[in-house]
This record gives C-alpha cells, sequence and structure tokens, in this order.
C-alpha cells in the first residue's frame, strides 16, 4: 500500500554539524554560525523526503580545547541575528541584540551552551513562517554572531556542536 503524501504534516528534526573556533592572527575571535541545516549528516535523507523546511532555532554547544594552557582570555559575546548574517566588527556590533550570551573564552571544565530561537510575535516565529525550498538550504536566514578580542592571535579556541531544530514540510 502506497501512503499519500499529506502536506499538511510536519515533523521536526534536531540536525546537528560540528567545527572550531579560534582567533585570527590579531586575537579577535568573530564570525557567524549560519541556519543553513545542509552540513549535517541527516540533510540528504531528509530533503529527499521532504519538500520545504525552516530553522526554528538551536543551541551551540562548546568544549575549550586549552583548559591547561595559558592564553589570551576574556568574554565571547553571542547575539543571535533573525536575518542577517555579517560578522561583526567589534562589540558594538553584538551589543546592539537584546538578548546577549556571553561565555569565556577558555574555561576549565564542563560544556557551555549558547540557546537561541526566532523571535515569535502572536504564536508565529518571524522569519520561520516562511518556508524554504529544500533545495536551496543557503537560503534559511539569520545567524548566531559571535565576538571577542584581546585573545591570542591565530589560536583554536573551542570544539563545538550546533544543534538546529528543524521543521520539515510537503509542499501541497
Amino acid at each position: 500500500m502506497i501512503r499519500a503524501r499529506n502536506p499538511a504534516v510536519t515533523r521536526r528534526f534536531v540536525l546537528s554539524t560540528q567545527g572550531f573556533i579560534g582567533s585570527n592572527a590579531g586575537g579577535v575571535m568573530a564570525g557567524v554560525l549560519l541556519m543553513d541545516p545542509s552540513g549535517s549528516s541527516e540533510w540528504a535523507s531528509l530533503a529527499l523526503i521532504y519538500d520545504q523546511f525552516r530553522v526554528l532555532g538551536g543551541q551551540l554547544k562548546i568544549a575549550c580545547m586549552l583548559t591547561n594552557t595559558v592564553v589570551g582570555s576574556g568574554l565571547c559575546r553571542f547575539a543571535f541575528d533573525n536575518d542577517s548574517t555579517t560578522t561583526p566588527a567589534s562589540y558594538a556590533d553584538v551589543m546592539q541584540y537584546s538578548e546577549v550570551t556571553d561565555v569565556p573564552v577558555v574555561f576549565t571544565n564542563g560544556i557551555k551552551t549558547v540557546n537561541f530561537r526566532r523571535p515569535v510575535i502572536n504564536g508565529t516565529p518571524q522569519q520561520a513562517s516562511i518556508w524554504y525550498n529544500e533545495t536551496s538550504p543557503s537560503s534559511s536566514p539569520g545567524a548566531l554572531k559571535y565576538y571577542a578580542q584581546g585573545l591570542t592571535g591565530t589560536q583554536t579556541y573551542w570544539n563545538y556542536v550546533l544543534d538546529l531544530l528543524v521543521e520539515f514540510q510537503m509542499r501541497s
């Protein structure tokens, strides 16, 4: 028996990617983690089944790689931008957001987490109300931005896992 595709059905999955974050030669750690879920190992399978997707939010988990070394330290400031993917150039670029999370650049134990989600107005996640075609995952807007300065130059500080909460649906 072949099941008919029901366009009203949506499914949520947590899709994970991983990587490293470090400082540049000037001792600045700045960048963006995009809301593009295609880096996940599960993406190809889900994109075959579903036609559209939207990223609702997620969680960044950070493990420090320099727990027993003396390097430049400080705080890294994180902020979620709902639609821009511009890399911050200063603390001021990140401090303009209403929800900011500070994480020590060097920490000795445990895993630090940064949670983020799209703003909700009248029960609808903003920007997430738009569905994106599974053939163009990079069109998903927004980014988790981060910035720190005064660090040791050209140093890898963190290993991270980025978990994105992604909702999928079939076209009607």
